[in-house]
């Protein structure tokens, strides 16, 4: 099984990427997406999606928010509460009840979290394929990510989308 470390800026393509390898390979993830929070057309923040429902949550958890003076609020216990049980859910989950493991915009706010960062390198540990998108951002935990030997690292920064997705489907599955 196979590790992937896809980085890039924002909007570098990184989600878009993901989606396709989901639906042409026909791939079943678990893990969690961020997504968007957009109100009348203006970017209002991020919220933490768990791919499969997480109990006594409501799946989709606001994890960033912008005020007027574009100032962000990061709300880093989301990671601490909602993130841990998502992951951890993943963790007892049977390996044949999913083919991926997706953690999706590392390197913002999870570091904050020792329990969620722990998490993570736990899932590292599976022997399952496991999709990281991570913005390009440097602190400690990036960088040990970037580290691992067992991680393949994708830059969408200096490569395109369609090479990208080519080496990451001949490598699935093997």
């Amino acid at each position: 099984m196979n590790k992937f470390l896809i980085i890039g800026k924002s909007n570098s393509g990184k989600s878009c990427l993901m989606d396709e390898l989901l639906e042409k390979n026909g791939l079943r993830p678990v893990g969690f997406r961020m997504h968007s929070i957009v109100f009348e057309n203006e970017f209002k923040g991020y919220y933490m999606s768990s791919i499969k429902d997480v109990e006594g949550y409501h799946n989709n958890v606001p994890i960033q928010t912008v005020l007027k003076s574009k100032h962000r609020i990061n709300l880093t216990e989301v990671y601490d509460t909602f993130g841990v049980l998502c992951l951890s859910d993943v963790l007892k989950m049977k390996k044949k009840e999913y083919d991926c493991i997706i953690l999706d915009e590392l390197g913002r706010g999870e570091f904050q979290s020792p329990e969620f960062m722990e998490k993570i390198r736990e899932i590292l540990e599976l022997d399952v394929n496991v999709f990281i998108l991570m913005k390009t951002v440097n602190n400690e935990f990036t960088s040990e990510l970037r580290k691992r030997r067992d991680l393949i690292i994708y830059d969408m920064d200096n490569m395109s989308q369609d090479e990208v997705y080519l080496s990451i489907e001949s490598k699935l599955g093997k």
